[in-house]
């Protein structure tokens, strides 16, 4: 009979494609996820992958296999999940990815809330980007995701949470210092340092602006993280687009920097909460939703569904 062990390690490879950091996956040695692959090969009388020097390549009949592992597991971790929510949906370990953006400055607000009202609650959070947590979240790796959206569908059921308005970052003695608010029209001619890789949504948003407003991306630097943005700002660069919390918790202390809100129409990122669609906890992951919106900062406004 197939095992469990088997079926997690066939998955692992697949997403993978190499046998260390597949066993480091599933926290065992490489030796012993190798034996767990050649006995599932041996049960099923099939071959599932060609063992090269260099690299793992799986035969046809081993992506079918490993498909209907990461079904199978994923059934697994749904019925386990549906008995924890016929206990208490809410209690115990609830496993959130968020973006590295995002969550150092949400998540101060609306913990103490969710620790006050669900004491049972344990919370792994896991930063990473959104392409990386929608696989896990598929895979069942994550219970809820945190991120851009709209992010419903593909299996996905979701919650908006709030619109997250983004603020201009000026350095010291810009022009557009003098305003009290900006408008998109304002950033005519100006160079945007953005965001080196999208995953969250700035790097998308900062571009839309830099179209509609008649900006550029600065065509030699881009940063990696909010920090990044910030200093590059601070040491003249050029300007940049920061959401409002980061600005709230950050920027607006720096007096090292002007940071200038929009004008309406306020150009934002939608953040969703969202979970699989065949997670029995769905009803309380809409409370939760609830719960959340009621918590967060006036900094942010809320979206209601």
């Amino acid at each position: 009979m197939l095992s469990f062990r088997q079926l997690r390690a066939l998955a692992a490879l697949a997403e993978t494609e190499h046998f260390r950091k597949a066993a480091e996956r599933v926290h065992i040695s490489q030796p012993a996820l190798s034996s767990q692959i050649q006995s599932l090969e041996e049960q099923l009388g099939i071959t599932l992958v060609e063992r090269t020097r260099r690299r793992v390549l799986f035969t046809p009949a081993g992506r079918a296999m490993a498909e209907r592992a990461r079904s199978i597991l994923s059934a697994v971790q749904d019925m386990e999940a549906a008995a924890r929510s016929l206990a208490s949906p809410l209690e115990g370990l609830l496993r959130i990815g968020v973006p590295p953006t995002l969550g150092p400055y949400l998540l101060p607000h609306v913990l103490p809330g969710l620790k006050a009202r669900y004491q049972g609650l344990r919370l792994y959070l896991r930063e990473e980007n959104i392409k990386s947590q929608l696989a896990e979240l598929n895979r069942g790796e994550i219970d809820l995701l945190l991120g851009l959206g709209p992010l419903e569908g593909e299996g996905r059921l979701a919650e908006p949470l709030f619109d997250e308005p983004l603020w201009l970052a000026l350095p010291l003695g810009h022009p557009l210092a003098a305003k009290l608010q900006v408008d998109v029209s304002d950033l005519a001619g100006l160079d945007l340092v953005l965001f080196e890789r999208d995953g969250d949504g700035l790097r998308e948003l900062g571009l839309s602006l830099c179209r509609q407003g008649g900006a550029a991306e600065h065509p030699d630097f881009k940063a990696t993280s909010l920090d990044t943005l910030r200093q590059m700002v601070v040491s003249g660069l050029g300007a940049s687009i920061l959401p409002a919390l980061y600005v709230t918790a950050e920027a607006l202390d720096d007096s090292q920097i002007i940071m200038r809100p929009f004008a309406d129409p306020v150009p934002a990122r939608r953040i969703d909460l969202a979970w699989r669609r065949t997670d029995p906890r769905a009803d309380a992951f809409r409370q939760l939703a609830m719960q959340l919106r009621d918590t967060l900062p006036p900094s942010v406004r809320i979206k209601l569904p």
